[in-house]
């Protein structure tokens, strides 16, 4: 094969040097805000304290937000490789082998994912002073406590660019099949109804466990009855989210008569699976942000009566810690949230460059195609905050219930929070108009 030729395909293109300023971007990001949990982490983790709630603060940060930082990671990279799949088809088409192509997408992504990590590295020296400005156990934090070891350090940007290099690889895995199929996408596969019934199980059985919990099982199988009730739900939104998606999609264009709408539903109908996981750290937010939110408010209940002289001084500062740990969540949940649509949607508008091209001649307006953009990542985001919220409330329904009668502002400002971070959502489409602009406007697209 002809070297000339192949520095002719995988040499960037416009629209791949768009892709690879946002994994860089998003790449940086994401090791940013895995340092920024770490350094939390630890100052939970070491407060001078016997009080064992500072300990699962901040084992729980680091478990909550992990998912969320480490999808954000791959979904960046297989984007980035899937945006590569014409010039890779074609390199596989003029005779390279699997093993080949393999090589060349997957060293060019984990490259650009080295240079964001090695940037967020950087620049994650100086978060010790901005996290300085928290106060923790009654105490300004010092930068000098937020200082990690230095195998934390070294290892954590490793971890990242391994993750990138794997999903870079899985990301290509439906492109490099044959010299003949390397063109062909397959649809998405059929996502069976045991998905939802398993749901349902798991959220009975869940449901069950919280409700029948006694003090005369003891504190280790309580904690641990309560983690497997939580770890079980929080997968099987995994699981079941995405047939619901399909499901509701389905339903809208099959009734709608909006033609933005219906190009919405079709597009999320493409392959659920994926955008629910553009949108799972926000589901995510939402499972915990529900019974977090009604706990802090039912607690902040009991420290403004009577009960507060029986309580030590310890449990006072962990219950406003715990408001700390809870903002963070949410905070960096719904950054990641709006990072990742706005690479989504960036992507996904390169890719289907001949669909809005062909909705443009045929005279549909720009604001529309808008439109149609927005509604296919707010219908998601929709259905997994509702889905979410709504497992949340079964699985803690009394102490909801408790908290609304008690502490009513706690649950307003709870909700308020989330409706911010679909607004924040909202907000990462509406970036990507550039990129639609620029596509309909270059005269590559065919006239």
């Amino acid at each position: 094969m002809n070297p000339y030729a192949v520095f002719l395909l995988i040499r960037p293109s416009r629209s791949s040097v768009l892709l690879a300023r946002l994994q860089l971007l998003a790449s940086g990001t994401t090791t940013l805000l895995a340092f920024a949990v770490a350094m939390l982490a630890a100052a939970f983790r070491n407060v001078p304290t016997e009080e064992i709630g500072y300990t699962v603060l901040a084992v729980s940060l680091v478990g909550l937000l992990i998912v969320p930082l480490l999808t954000l990671g791959s979904a960046t990279v297989r984007l980035a490789a899937r945006s590569r799949d014409d010039r890779l088809a074609t390199l596989r088409l003029l005779g390279a082998t699997a093993g080949q192509v393999r090589r060349v997408a997957v060293a060019e992504v984990t490259a650009i994912a080295a240079a964001g990590v090695l940037l967020g590295t950087a620049l994650a020296a100086a978060l010790p002073f901005l996290l300085s400005l928290l106060t923790i156990y009654g105490q300004p934090l010092r930068a000098e406590d937020l200082w990690l070891p230095w195998w934390v350090t070294t290892a954590l940007p490793v971890v990242l660019v391994m993750v990138a290099a794997i999903s870079g690889l899985f990301g290509l895995r439906r492109v490099v099949l044959s010299p003949l199929g390397v063109r062909m996408r397959q649809d998405a596969p059929t996502l069976s109804r045991l998905r939802f019934v398993a749901a349902l199980v798991v959220l009975a059985g869940a449901v069950l466990v919280m409700q029948n919990i006694s003090p005369g099982w003891g504190a280790v199988v309580i904690t641990a009855a309560v983690a497997a009730s939580v770890l079980g739900i929080m997968a099987m939104l995994g699981v079941a989210g995405p047939f619901v998606l399909a499901l509701f999609s389905r339903r809208c264009a099959r009734r709608t008569e909006d033609a933005a709408r219906l190009l919405a539903a079709r597009g999320v109908l493409e392959d659920p699976q994926a955008a629910w996981r553009s949108v799972s750290a926000l589901a995510l937010a939402s499972f915990v942000l529900i019974p977090a939110g009604s706990m802090l408010g039912f607690l902040e209940t009991i420290q403004a009566g009577e009960s507060r002289e029986i309580m030590t001084a310890d449990q006072l500062l962990l219950f406003s810690d715990a408001r700390i740990m809870v903002i963070a969540l949410a905070a960096i949940s719904f950054l990641v949230v709006a990072c990742q649509v706005a690479i989504t949607q960036t992507a996904a508008v390169i890719e289907r460059r001949d669909l809005y091209v062909a909705c443009d001649r045929i005279g549909m307006p720009v604001a529309e195609m808008d439109r149609a953009r927005r509604l296919r990542v707010t219908m998601p985001a929709a259905v997994a905050v509702l889905g979410a919220a709504g497992a949340a409330i079964a699985l803690a329904f009394w102490l909801v219930v408790a908290a609304a009668v008690t502490a009513p502002l706690f649950i307003a400002t709870t909700v308020l929070i989330l409706l911010l971070g679909l607004l924040l959502v909202h907000g990462g489409v509406v970036s990507t108009r550039p990129v639609l602009r620029r596509v309909l406007a270059t005269p590559a697209r065919g006239e």
